[in-house]
């Protein structure tokens, strides 16, 4: 009988490493795949929910599966590469790089919290690669310890524990249904939090009810906070855009909104990798301005695994019944295949800044439009569905996206 391997990618917390070894440009090649697979899977979770608020740490997803593309080789790791669009990427530059991208994402500033964590716990009598465990240590600074998946209950709350130290008590029970206490070798977890002050806070005097109209229903009151100010902005074609820095300017909230009739489903259409470098690093001016945004949070637990298989991550899931099975031979000395993957996710947003964090679990079993001239103050009310995005500037990678059409 085979067994079964637990990858779980958890907490978006991500391990502070040595720079120097990786050059800038395989950060920026790093960066472009990382939000290359942030707009591929967004867009594939609102087709699987197009009326639901989604919120997801694409980064965290990314960090988890290259982790576990580490221990993988044949098709199961052309596949998995392709759709984290890091094919053209060696091994060890990859790795060089992610290293490097940890610690750029290490903030000094004390009015932003942004950490991120790994952790591998495996079974003891698993036959796992010390090569591979090493790999995870050295290039994830990964947390590595033998865990008694027989005992069921303790290993559920020793994982749980970890991904809610990890984020602040904001994730729980990332592990809960996921061992399998005959089955489960492993568990591979990645953490990320953020916590985040404004540059520019909202002024709560000026909070007040309106209206806010969901993609479906009927229209709801709800909290919205307003400022008026030059802001960074882009009227682009079909939405307009805005630019919200954290303390530190490092890191930033980037909020589309479509144009009346449109929808940010039909924004992510149009979107992808390459057109969000393009728009946000030389597409946004100084702007004077009115930003309405709604007080909001999401919580969420997203299964990921069909966006993943949907996305042409196939072979990583297959088990000896189905053809071709998948390879982790770098990571086990048995046969074994991803079973699930699973990520928690949470935001609030308020006057003073922005909370966020995400856990990614994966089970696995063994087997341009121009601006106007002259600009003019804008308006912005985020009265209905947007998009938003929360970005790292030193590394330009998007760490949290997601999709509000209801509050």
């Amino acid at each position: 009988m085979k067994e079964k391997l637990c990858l779980m990618v958890a907490v978006f917390v991500i391990a502070s490493l040595q720079i120097n070894c990786a050059e800038d440009s395989d950060v920026s090649k790093l960066a472009a795949a990382n939000n290359s697979f942030a707009f591929k899977l967004l867009k594939q979770l609102v087709a699987e929910k197009p009326d639901a608020s989604i919120f997801v740490s694409p980064y965290s997803a990314a960090t988890a599966l290259q982790m576990a593309a580490n221990g993988a080789a044949g098709q199961t790791k052309t596949e998995m590469q392709q759709v984290l669009e890091t094919a053209g990427m060696p091994t060890t530059t990859l790795n060089e790089a992610s290293k490097a991208a940890s610690e750029l994402l290490n903030p000094k500033d004390t009015n932003v919290i942004l950490t991120t964590a790994n952790a591998l716990w495996y079974r003891q009598s698993a036959k796992i690669k010390p090569e591979f465990v090493a790999a995870n240590q050295k290039i994830f600074a990964a947390t590595v310890k033998p865990l008694d998946f027989a005992n069921v209950p303790a290993a559920e709350a020793e994982i749980n524990q970890w991904a809610s130290d990890q984020t602040h008590g904001r994730i729980t029970g990332i592990a809960n249904g996921m061992i399998d206490p005959l089955y489960t070798d492993l568990i591979l977890a990645n953490a990320i939090y953020f916590k985040g002050k404004w540059e520019d806070p909202f002024d709560k005097k000026l909070t007040k009810e309106r209206p806010f109209h969901p993609a479906t229903g009927d229209a709801k009151t709800l909290p919205m906070m307003e400022m008026s100010k030059k802001f960074t902005y882009r009227k682009g074609s079909g939405y307009q855009a805005v630019r919200l820095p954290y303390m530190g300017y490092n890191l930033a909230m980037y909020i589309f909104l479509p144009d009346p009739g449109s929808s940010p489903a039909r924004l992510l259409q149009i979107m992808n990798g390459d057109k969000w470098r393009h728009v946000t690093v030389p597409g946004f001016s100084d702007r004077d301005g009115l930003v309405v945004l709604p007080k909001f949070k999401l919580e969420n637990t997203l299964g990921l695994k069909p966006a993943l298989q949907m996305l042409g991550m196939k072979t990583a899931f297959n088990n000896l019944k189905a053809q071709p099975n998948a390879d982790f031979s770098g990571m086990f000395s048995d046969a074994h295949h991803i079973s699930e993957v699973r990520q928690k996710a949470f935001v609030a947003v308020t006057e003073e800044g922005t909370e966020a964090a995400a856990v990614t679990a994966i089970s696995a079993e063994s087997n341009s439009m121009p601006e106007l001239n002259p600009p003019k103050p804008f308006e912005m009310i985020l009265d209905r569905p947007f998009l938003f995005a929360i970005v790292d500037a030193r590394t330009e990678m998007i760490l949290f996206m997601g999709v509000v059409n209801d509050l």
